[in-house]
């Protein structure tokens, strides 16, 4: 387990944190939220199952999959990248699957511990994942708009 200084120290260099002041990284440091350390090839998210988390990687990268039809890589997320939000914010299965890339440590951010947030962090937490969700729109569109 790591050392509440030390997953402080990690969510100061991760851009999701940074509209959080030191008091609210603190705190989200001192919850329950589950720092998750990966080995190589170890498997974080399962393609289909219900969980209602989402993950930051506070250091390492890791691969997002499908594997049916066939394994097919996706993207590589490093160090900052949050995934599994899609799943959280839309209730629904997993539609992917994500693998460590080596060593990775990870936040693991359930629904149930962003409900014992204060308003003011639950607030900034929602506002970095509708940002995130409209980065990833806007790039699914750009995507579209070549095949027109």
């Amino acid at each position: 387990m790591l050392e509440k200084i030390k997953i402080i120290e990690l969510l100061d260099t991760i851009p999701f944190f940074a509209a959080f002041n030191a008091q609210e990284k603190d705190y989200v440091a001192g919850l329950e939220a589950q720092v998750l350390r990966f080995r190589p090839s170890d498997i974080i998210i399962n393609e289909g199952d219900i969980d209602k988390a989402f993950f930051v990687v506070l250091k390492g990268s890791v691969f997002v999959s499908k594997r049916k039809p066939h394994d097919v890589v996706l993207a590589k997320l490093k160090t900052g990248s949050v995934f599994g939000e899609i799943a959280f914010v839309g209730k629904r299965a997993r539609t992917t699957y994500v693998i460590a890339d080596g060593d990775v440590i990870a936040l693991k951010i359930n629904l149930d511990q962003i409900n014992k947030l204060k308003p003011i962090v639950q607030s900034k937490i929602k506002d970095q994942l509708i940002g995130i969700l409209a980065d990833r729109l806007n790039i699914m569109n750009d995507q579209a708009k070549r095949f027109a």
